[in-house]
């Protein structure tokens, strides 16, 4: 009887010991995915970020005045564009490695990449990267690729740009997992070690009391500290637990809602769904829209289930994650890729219009010249010449709004800007019988803008406005100031636009006017995009239209804000 006791015993030891390795195993390969994950992220950032970042420095050089120097100018467009956050470093070199430009102006003319192929580098525009260590300890993401300008006066240029970014930030959350990761291991550690030891003491009733207390330490800390909202509901349709991140979803705080009726102090759309889920194994996945404060509504993703105990109904549990600026950022992304799409596609077929175009004008000029002295058929002749020109315009708009905007910047005072542009509409103001009026705050700040881009933007949305006025009304531009922001809006009490049309109104080619081409509004969001400004429509259809400009001020003008502040 003994021997078989003792069996028994060891039985039960080699077991735990097993599932204790099984679980080690386990969390070895869940870090060493984590790690491997979290470097192939980081990759892919500095990637995606590098390309980025030298694209938009070769089109800065690209953009580069007829006279100026280009190797100054290269070195200053260079440090302007280094001094962005996680940037080590940016060399541009030659094919041969001799530094030309350097964020470290102390290193010019000196050999870079010397351990590369810079021939067949310079020559692609293909993205390389690699790893080392910079001076303060902390590791290097370096990419480079060849250096691609455009040179205006014809010179071939067979440069190479390195980028490296600091790896400290993610250095430090890889650090950060490890800790998180250990900890894990010595929960489950300690779990391990709780469960052999079980085995040896007599006093199992304290040691699990003792093991619940962990617990239940352990998961209201986890409730607490979790990314998202969480409630509890017990089966009498109490709230049990909730966490911080709840309190979007309830009516009274966390602490206060404890013990409370869910009906009462869960938001409506919320508990709706708590209600459908009845039976047991029930997964419900919806998402909910919340009206905002601003004009931006509240998603939310939110995922019910039931809890229970030994198959015994005990409650249910909510989980609710703010998922709205997911939704933005996808919203943006389609919309980046469609209009770029669209214009890419625009610019080919106008080039391919435009010659065939310009033929058939000329022979038109050339019958009416032979057709002189027959009314009927100058007047078809005329007829082809309206026509194609009307077509030329449209090319032309096309043309326009596929090439990235080339920003002629000056300071300007913005009222003398708009009360300019509204005279050219004045004629169209008085025959449409509308009122046009013009507000501006006292000592607004100058600008730094391309004057005729953005007046071509104002009439773009004045003639829109006057349009959705045919019986006359009411047209009022406000130019206020806010820190280092210019705000001017536009107010019509016009036919207003419909719901389902809003968010589409800035896509090109999207129109409700018989004639129109749709690139109105989306020429008025690439000006503005252009100077790094932003566009905000509001509307109800039968109750106008508000359209509001906002313009980063001129660097004199915040200078001189900050020193008054």
């Amino acid at each position: 009887m003994v021997g078989n006791k003792k069996r028994r015993f060891n039985i039960s030891v080699l077991a735990v010991a097993s599932a204790i390795t099984v679980l080690a195993a386990i969390l070895g390969m869940m870090m060493f995915m984590q790690f491997q994950l979290r470097k192939d992220q980081a990759v892919t950032l500095f990637v995606e970020k590098g390309s980025t970042l030298i694209q938009s420095f070769e089109a800065g050089f690209r953009g580069r005045p007829e006279m100026e120097d280009d190797s100054f100018y290269l070195q200053k467009l260079l440090m302007e564009v280094a001094q962005q956050p996680d940037i080590d470093y940016l060399v541009v070199t030659d094919e041969k490695g001799q530094i030309m430009a350097d964020s470290d102006p102390s290193m010019l003319g000196g050999p870079y990449g010397l351990d590369l192929n810079l021939h067949q580098i310079a020559g692609s525009r293909n993205i390389r990267w690699r790893q080392a260590a910079n001076q303060e300890g902390a590791g290097t993401f370096e990419v480079y690729r060849g250096f691609f300008p455009g040179d205006k006066k014809g010179s071939s240029m067979r440069w190479i740009v390195f980028l490296g970014f600091n790896m400290d930030k993610i250095e430090k959350a890889s650090r950060e997992d490890a800790y998180r990761m250990a900890v894990a291991a010595g929960i489950l550690a300690l779990i391990g070690s709780l469960a052999i030891v079980s085995l040896f003491l007599a006093q199992a009733y304290r040691l699990s009391q003792s093991s619940l207390s962990r617990i239940t330490v352990f998961s209201e800390a986890l409730v607490k500290n979790l990314p998202f909202g969480l409630l509890a509901v017990d089966q009498t349709g109490r709230i049990v637990a909730c966490n911080d991140q709840a309190k979007p979803l309830l009516e009274d705080p966390c602490g206060e809602a404890i013990g409370k009726e869910a009906s009462v102090v869960v938001l409506r759309p919320f508990f709706h769904i708590l209600e459908r889920v009845r039976g047991q194994a029930v997964l419900i996945e919806e998402e909910v829209i919340l009206p905002g404060a601003g004009r931006t509504d509240q998603i939310w993703e939110v995922v019910v289930t039931v809890f229970s105990d030994e198959d015994v109904h005990k409650g249910k549990i909510l989980l609710a994650r703010n998922i709205t600026a997911i939704r933005q950022m996808e919203r943006e992304v389609a919309r980046s890729r469609r209009l770029n799409a669209i214009a890419s596609l625009a610019a080919g077929v106008a080039h391919e219009i435009r010659n065939p175009l310009s033929s058939i004008r000329g022979l038109a000029v050339y019958f009416k010249s032979r057709l002189a002295g027959n009314k009927d058929d100058e007047e078809t002749a005329d007829v082809m010449i309206a026509e194609t020109e009307r077509l030329n315009r449209v090319i032309s708009q096309l043309i326009d709004f596929a090439r990235p905007p080339v920003l002629k910047k000056v300071t300007v005072h913005p009222a003398d800007l708009v009360r300019h542009t509204v005279r050219l509409v004045d004629k169209n103001a008085e025959i449409n019988r509308v009122v046009i009026e013009v507000r501006a705050d006292d000592h607004l700040p100058q600008v730094e803008i391309d004057p005729d881009r953005i007046k071509q933007a104002l009439l773009n949305i004045f003639l829109n406005a006057l349009a959705a006025m045919p019986n006359g009304g009411r047209l009022l531009v406000e130019l206020t100031s806010h820190h280092a922001l210019l705000k001017v809006t536009i107010s019509d009490s016009g036919e207003g636009i419909k719901k389902e049309d809003l968010p589409r109104i800035t896509d090109p080619y999207y129109t409700s006017k018989p004639s129109g081409t749709g690139l109105g509004l989306a020429i008025v969001q690439k000006i503005l995009d252009a100077h790094g400004g932003s566009v905000h429509i509001e509307s109800q259809e039968g109750m106008g239209t508000k359209v509001t400009l906002q313009f980063p001020v001129s660097a004199y003008e915040r200078i001189k804000n900050e020193k008054s502040i």
